[in-house]
């Protein structure tokens, strides 16, 4: 396999980017139609694209992995200081500076083959120089891809649950 370059986002990064969101939506909505959907595929790769070369502030981060001459995915991040109320706060979490991944999305095809790692890897590294203390994100918890590899893989704990109810 050709190496995996992590770099960041060009305009030609679209069509790529806009793959491995649509691999990630359709996995995610067999999973769970209830909660996820397939978003429309026309002005997607544009739509990705300006979010991808959109980094407005030192604080975000956005790679993409490039493999063979073609983008096959992209992480999305971002610095959070210590929360303005961090003397009263409960959850030690808001009260370090810390990186939230927004979003994590690899081609399908190339699920398994170190790609998603290459690019978590960037992101704590980058979270590292910045002095963050932690790494946040939400996965869907009845993932079999996602789960056991934030877990397992990245070696990243569980700590806390999300709940929603349809009204």
């Amino acid at each position: 396999m050709s190496e995996v370059l992590v770099r960041p986002p060009r305009t030609c990064d679209g069509e790529g980017a806009a793959r491995a969101w649509l691999d990630f939506a359709e996995y995610y909505t067999k999973l769970a139609p209830e909660a996820f959907q397939v978003p429309r595929s026309e002005g997607l790769a544009e739509w990705i694209e300006q979010r991808l070369l959109g980094v407005y502030s030192p604080d975000d981060f956005v790679r993409v992995a490039e493999l063979a001459g073609e983008t096959v995915g992209f992480v999305d991040a971002t610095f959070l200081p210590p929360d303005s109320e961090a003397p009263w706060q409960l959850v030690r979490e808001v009260v370090v500076p810390r990186v939230f991944v927004n979003a994590l999305a690899v081609q399908a095809r190339h699920w398994r083959a170190g790609i998603g790692t290459r690019l978590m890897t960037a992101v704590e590294d980058w979270g590292r120089a910045r002095r963050a203390r932690l790494i946040v994100l939400d996965t869907y918890t009845h993932s079999p891809i996602s789960v056991p590899f934030y877990e397992q893989r990245m070696e990243y704990t569980r700590q806390s649950l999300r709940f929603a109810k349809p009204l």
